[in-house]
């Protein structure tokens, strides 16, 4: 008797130690369908070190004036831009050079030399963007203007047909529209300055991989209002990308300075 009475007690004192299991039930996480659609356009966007556009022809219209001409760009990310204008057998007669603060623009012919900071672009266009907002217009790359960085909470996604959808982002001065293929490309961004009709348009078309860079070979840029409007269009013929590419700047010293606007009046 006193051997069963010993083992039931053994059991009773085993059952009571024994640890109450908790049970974790697997917490769900929320996925952020404005990051997660970002986070695939900033996938498949153009991404490098180094652009070099050694062919493209430019078609630039300002008013009622119309030209086409042969130019280059090169690209050397977050850093400079360069845009040559060469209308005759490869002859340089234009060059624009973008800097993270300023942006120069060199008359060859004229040897005139125009110099400006990035809020020409809103005193005389009503639109205000910076080196990182032109570089990413210029490479149909998603940005949010007057912002270094994604402002994702900040921006609002509506399904247009298709599969496509639009990002909106605004700040205080500016509204901004970015059209999203089904693709998760760019197609087109719509820049709009609160309380006036300028704004600053840029449509995508033709994307081609080149050495494993998805890039638009058509990009056309309009910015203006009713009254006054300027448009750029690129159609890109030879590209490529991560390369060894050298930036020199233009020495101003062998050239007159002029404001900008006497250049655009011409």
């Amino acid at each position: 008797m006193k051997y069963k009475l010993s083992i039931i007690f053994a059991v009773l004192v085993l059952v009571s130690c024994k640890t109450t299991k908790t049970i974790v039930k697997p917490q769900l996480i929320a996925i952020n369908p404005i990051a997660k659609l970002i986070e695939q356009v900033q996938k498949n966007q153009p991404q490098f070190k180094t652009a070099n556009v050694s062919k493209m022809s430019l078609e630039l219209q300002l008013g009622e004036r119309k030209v086409n001409v042969s130019a280059t760009c090169k690209i050397k990310a977050d850093s400079v831009i360069y845009l040559s204008i060469q209308p005759f057998l490869g002859i340089e007669m234009f060059k624009a050079e973008f800097t993270k603060d300023s942006l120069h623009v060199f008359d060859k012919m004229n040897r005139r030399y125009y110099a400006t900071d990035y809020s020409y672009f809103s005193n005389r266009f009503g639109v205000n963007v910076d080196f990182h907002s032109i570089q990413s217009l210029l490479t149909a790359q998603f940005f949010c203007v007057g912002q270094n960085q994604i402002q994702t909470d900040s921006c609002k996604v509506t399904p247009l047909t298709a599969g496509e959808n639009q990002i909106d982002f605004e700040t205080k001065s500016m509204s901004q529209h970015t059209e999203i293929s089904a693709l998760s490309l760019l197609n087109q961004v719509l820049l709009k300055t609160k309380g006036s009709d300028y704004q600053l348009q840029t449509n995508y078309s033709d994307y081609t991989a080149v050495n494993g860079v998805n890039f638009p070979q058509k990009i056309v840029l309009q910015i203006g209002n009713k009254k006054t409007n300027a448009t750029c269009n690129f159609s890109i013929l030879r590209v490529e990308f991560n390369t060894d590419l050298k930036f020199i700047p233009t020495s101003s010293d062998r050239f007159s300075y002029g404001e900008l606007d006497q250049l655009l009046k011409k």
